[in-house]
């Protein structure tokens, strides 16, 4: 585990933008769009540095006050969530091509879209080379001797064992040849952005500034995602003041097959960390 964390450090390019306050800006501007559309940000919600003297330390949401179980704290109404505009009803795929190509429209757009705020959070917070599928070829190499092991002519096959999780380069090639896709930047950029931020074929704006921790750690639940209704989070337990919000990646309401077959290694893949 530490050798995977080690990997990520070393291979995934750290961008600091030089604007003081960047992702505070950011997140004042995506509240502001979430309340003006009808949608509820909970009044004891907060988002800002986990260390508040520490500039370059994480941000995150945290409740500033008591949130009692069961409490709505989060509603996205269907106007801001970014989806496939149905082009990919029949495609059994974890890259959902139609909801990347709307995405990589509105990412030109900018102050054009129609999700003007969350494109611009993500073009000035999210940079690129964040999962193992965008790393340096040399991050890539080197992952791929931690999960493959160096080759040993005595050991038999029985012997050999290959670590998951399997295919953890194939995300770029999966946009060009299922999605008939290019490499151009943007267009690569869009397509892991998806991968690391949707539900399936949806894109939900808010929601997905929240971090995944599981066990205790996790406070909050959601309503099902996929019935075109809003979506909703509410408190899993009494949360109290200063705690950080949690939602996860593979315990959720929607999460299917994923709550038994799907651990550390694969959101290494999909997201690029390994939990603590």
């Amino acid at each position: 585990m530490r050798s995977i964390a080690s990997l990520f450090l070393l291979f995934v390019p750290v961008v600091v933008n030089a604007e003081a306050g960047v992702d505070e800006k950011h997140a004042a501007a995506m509240i502001s769009w979430l309340r003006e559309s009808g949608g509820f940000f909970h009044p004891n919600l907060e988002m800002r540095r986990v260390n508040l003297t520490d500039s370059n330390s994480r941000f995150g949401m945290f409740a500033k006050g008591p949130i009692p179980q069961k409490e709505t704290m989060l509603q996205i109404p269907t106007e801001m969530i970014l989806d496939s505009r149905e082009e990919d009803p029949d495609i059994i795929s974890a890259m959902m091509c139609g909801t990347v190509r709307n995405l990589l429209e509105q990412l030109k757009l900018k102050d054009d879209s129609k999700y003007a705020p969350y494109v611009n959070y993500l073009l000035d917070t999210q940079p690129p080379g964040q999962i193992p599928s965008a790393w340096s070829d040399a991050g890539k190499e080197l992952l791929m001797k931690v999960l493959e092991g160096e080759a040993n002519a005595s050991a038999s096959a029985s012997e050999y064992i290959v670590l998951p999780p399997t295919e953890p380069l194939s995300w770029v090639d999966e946009w060009v040849e299922t999605c008939k896709g290019s490499k151009d930047p943007l267009e690569i950029y869009a397509a892991l952005m998806i991968i690391q931020r949707s539900w399936d074929d949806i894109l939900i704006p808010v929601f997905d500034m929240m971090s995944h921790r599981n066990g205790d750690w996790t406070n909050t639940a959601s309503n099902s995602l996929h019935e075109g209704e809003p979506a909703e989070v509410y408190a899993s337990r009494d949360i109290e003041a200063g705690e950080e919000i949690y939602t996860t990646y593979n315990h959720c309401e929607d999460c299917g097959a994923r709550y038994t077959n799907y651990g550390t290694p694969e959101i290494l893949r999909e997201y690029g960390f390994v939990e603590q």
